[in-house]
């Protein structure tokens, strides 16, 4: 039986859709606003107010957030008390919050003034220890400093009695040269894995989007000073801390700075004092999973939150590894057995011989005689090779610590995306026009080949996955294959299954019809819509969406079946 389904109101035409599955979140009403410009006040500020007003009330909001929450009280942010024209005076920038992508920004030369007097956009990173200073430090762990230790008794004996004593030459070089190259061999595997960690995190530095004079500009991360206006869109690392003027949808991932695990929605305006649970500040470090906005830039480097917290915990010492714990107790109990030991038997010497020097040879001897030199040694050489295996599996191993502690695990709990996994997702079927394809090769997939990109409900597929997206890719002056996708893991699914099948170049498929309007995919719609400059029988332009089955058929009237389209039914 026939039933009439809704429709979107005040759009003439729905030219293709796309249905995936994502349906663990609850219904909500989504909010009708423009999403390219997003909630703001419909005024534009510039430098250039300068009133008693705004002082006295920026005055009022910092005596306020003397007062917040005692979870707050060490954090000196308080930007999310004032109002955007406050925070346009307080830096000297220029913006437009009806239309921020006018905004004027920052100029450049005071840009480079800030950048000058303020410093990069760094955290300051902890106080490194010479190369020197880790190798005494290697030296002088307790198992080494008992080997050298029964080297230099060694010696004494050879000392006290050179003619009988003649093999202790080697005795005693042997046992400090093991103390020695143990130091030697974990100072080096140190220092290759430091290295090696410090080039790959300067391979590829950080970019980020600033408005500055109009132009929207991609700036590296350290570059960024107080006041710049960022642009900021899914997928893109938050370089800084910002007050948040213009946003559509966007949520960010707070994570690695709260702890929460949802996305925590961001949007100009806030009511909160605590500056964690304000919702028009975005923190450096975290990321933005969905939607797009324009921020002010109020805090850099160590100023920013994220740098208090590192400031606060750079005096923390490294742990004991289970291993090293154990080590260090053996040897105390070897050493205190030893010396024990060694006491009874200079005891026992003197009361039958009263021979002081047969005595003490006789004691350092029993001493030296409990000193396993080899262990450390071997200890060292074993988590060596297991380092080495490691690093052929492509697992960067830090120190010979984290061998140690890796062997000390019972139950590894861990966060599969993007760890074990590589986070990403594929096409492995599509069904359109009647008919079951299998987008691979493999041997158990279900559904007819795609023998071409131009088969009749393909073609629609590949057009909406390719221009209904909102994923970016890393840099364009190489191949499609050879880029990296920023965005969501199911977009970055379809964009590959789309440049891998579709007729004709990706990119200029893209510059030809270019989006006009978009509402990106969020958790209570279900659904991304977009409209393109795609000519079709009715008009100049194409609605395309993208989403969750059921919400998707909601708004459909007709299907595409067997070449024919015939009305939606149940």
């Amino acid at each position: 039986m026939d039933k009439e389904k809704p429709r979107l109101s005040g759009v003439d035409n729905v030219q293709r859709t796309i249905a995936f599955s994502n349906s663990n979140t609850n219904l909500r009403t989504f909010p009708s606003r423009d999403p390219r410009v997003g909630t703001a006040p419909a005024d534009s500020f510039s430098a250039d107010h300068n009133n008693k007003n705004a002082d006295d009330t920026a005055k009022n909001a910092d005596d306020t957030a003397k007062n917040a929450d005692d979870t707050a009280k060490n954090i000196d942010i308080t930007e999310h008390l004032l109002s955007l024209e406050q925070v346009c005076t307080k830096y000297s920038v220029q913006v437009n919050a009806a239309r921020p992508q006018d905004s004027f920004g920052l100029g450049n030369a005071q840009a480079a003034k800030l950048l000058v007097e303020n410093g990069p956009n760094t955290l300051t990173p902890p106080k490194r220890k010479s190369a020197l200073q880790k190798y005494i430090i290697c030296l002088t762990s307790l198992f080494n400093l008992m080997l050298i230790a029964s080297g230099i008794l060694v010696y004494i004996v050879l000392a006290i009695d050179y003619k009988d004593n003649k093999a202790n030459v080697y005795m005693g070089a042997i046992l400090i040269g093991v103390a020695f190259l143990n130091a030697v061999i974990e100072w080096y595997q140190e220092r290759k894995s430091e290295n090696t960690l410090a080039a790959l995190l300067q391979m590829i530095p950080p970019k980020t989007h600033v408005i500055r004079e109009r132009k929207l500009e991609s700036v590296q991360s350290a570059d960024v000073v107080v006041g710049d206006v960022l642009f900021l869109r899914m997928g893109d690392k938050v370089p800084a801390d910002c007050y948040v003027f213009a946003a559509t949808d966007l949520k960010v991932d707070n994570s690695s700075l709260t702890g929460e695990s949802e996305p925590q929605e961001r949007e100009p305006g806030n009511t909160m004092r605590n500056p964690f649970e304000a919702t028009n500040l975005a923190f450096n470090g975290t990321l933005a999973v969905s939607g797009s906005a324009y921020a002010i830039v109020v805090r850099t480097g160590d100023g920013t939150v994220l740098g208090q917290i590192a400031g606060l915990t750079a005096g923390e010492e490294k742990a004991e590894s289970p291993m090293s714990h154990e080590i260090a107790r053996f040897v105390r109990i070897i050493a205190s057995v030893a010396l024990l030991t060694a006491v009874v038997f200079f005891a026992t010497g003197m009361g039958l011989y009263n021979d002081f020097a047969f005595s003490i040879n006789f004691a350092i001897g029993t001493f030296v005689a409990f000193v396993p030199e080899g262990l450390p040694a071997t200890v060292t050489m074993l988590l060596t090779i297991a380092a080495k295996r490691m690093a052929a599996e492509n697992v960067l191993v830090k120190d010979l610590q984290g061998v140690e502690t890796l062997g000390a695990i019972t139950c590894l709990a861990t966060d599969k995306t993007g760890t074990l996994t590589r986070n990403q997702m594929m096409v492995t079927n599509l069904w359109t026009n009647g008919t079951m394809y299998a987008a691979t090769r493999a041997h158990n997939d279900i559904g007819e080949s795609i023998s071409s990109g131009n088969i009749t409900g393909v073609r629609e597929i590949l057009l909406t996955s390719t221009l209904c997206c909102s994923v970016k890719f890393d840099r364009s002056d190489v191949p499609i294959d050879k880029r990296q996708l920023l965005g969501d893991a199911t977009e970055s699914g379809l964009v590959r299954f789309a440049f891998s099948r579709l007729t004709g170049d990706f990119d200029e498929v893209q510059a030809q019809h270019t989006k006009v309007f978009e509402i990106p995919f969020n958790s209570a719609n279900k659904w991304m819509l977009s409209v393109h400059k795609l000519t079709h029988d009715n008009g100049p332009l194409t609605l395309m969406m993208k989403g969750a089955p059921e919400r998707v058929l909601r708004l459909c009237s007709t299907i595409l079946y067997q070449d024919r389209i015939i009305p939606l039914t149940d």
